[in-house]
């Protein structure tokens, strides 16, 4: 895969007719689609993490359901272990919907402050643009940023 989605179920409908329209249609990305790919009769934090480390990058969907999300934190938590096993820069942190002050954990914390990430601009089509160009641009980059080489 190009990329694990790492996302909270209420956030689906989003990925399904945004995320996954532009990513695989238009740009012909292969992702890795918990709600559509995960196989039945598995264990399930088995099949996170062979996802996440059968794909190049996980990119990381951001909302306050996001964070409280047991899964959505062992999925980064899983990601964040590739990031620091192989050194490549395998996280792409999107904020798609405002954070509140104070609810990012501590070990997200410094990943964002380490790192680009982008935001979702809802109802603004150049925003929407760029947005889709960076976060196509982050799924091609294999170098870390210079922030998290040192």
């Amino acid at each position: 895969y190009d990329a694990f989605l790492s996302y909270n179920f209420d956030d689906f409908p989003w990925v399904k007719h945004k995320l996954m329209v532009e990513l695989e249609e238009k740009r012909e990305f292969k992702l890795c689609v918990p709600h559509r790919d995960f196989l039945g009769g598995e264990i399930l934090d088995e099949i996170i993490v062979d996802c996440i480390h059968r794909s190049r990058k996980t990119i990381m969907l951001l909302t306050p359901e996001f964070i409280k999300s047991h899964w959505c934190e062992f999925e980064f938590r899983m990601a964040r272990s590739k990031l620091f096993d192989s050194g490549n820069d395998v996280i792409v942190a999107v904020i798609l919907k405002p954070l509140p002050p104070g609810c990012v954990s501590r070990s997200l914390y410094q990943v964002l402050k380490k790192k680009l990430y982008l935001e979702w601009v809802e109802d603004n089509a150049i925003a929407q643009d760029l947005f889709w160009t960076k976060l196509s641009d982050a799924l091609t980059a294999t170098r870390m940023p210079d922030a998290l080489e040192h």
